[in-house]
């Protein structure tokens, strides 16, 4: 056996054991049964999504300086 130790704010240890003893479970059982599915399925056991992507409208020439910016900074980073 191993031992997993992970940090975590305490008000979100709180109310995940409050939830898990409403269920019947303890946190190491929860934990436990989280990564045996993540085995099973080869996947997380969830759906990942990321946030809508906001789009900013941007006038040609603020643009042109964005780019040269970047162009600048992808520079600078190839001589480190």
């Amino acid at each position: 056996m191993k031992t997993l130790q992970i940090r975590l704010p305490q008000e979100l240890r709180e109310e995940a054991d409050a939830v898990l003893g409403a269920i019947g479970i303890d946190m190491p059982t929860a934990v436990r049964l989280y990564l045996t599915k993540i085995i099973q399925t080869r996947s997380i056991p969830f759906t990942l999504e990321a946030g809508p992507v906001e789009v900013i409208a941007v006038d040609p020439a603020t643009q042109t300086r964005m780019d040269a910016v970047a162009t600048a900074w992808k520079a600078k980073k190839r001589l480190k």
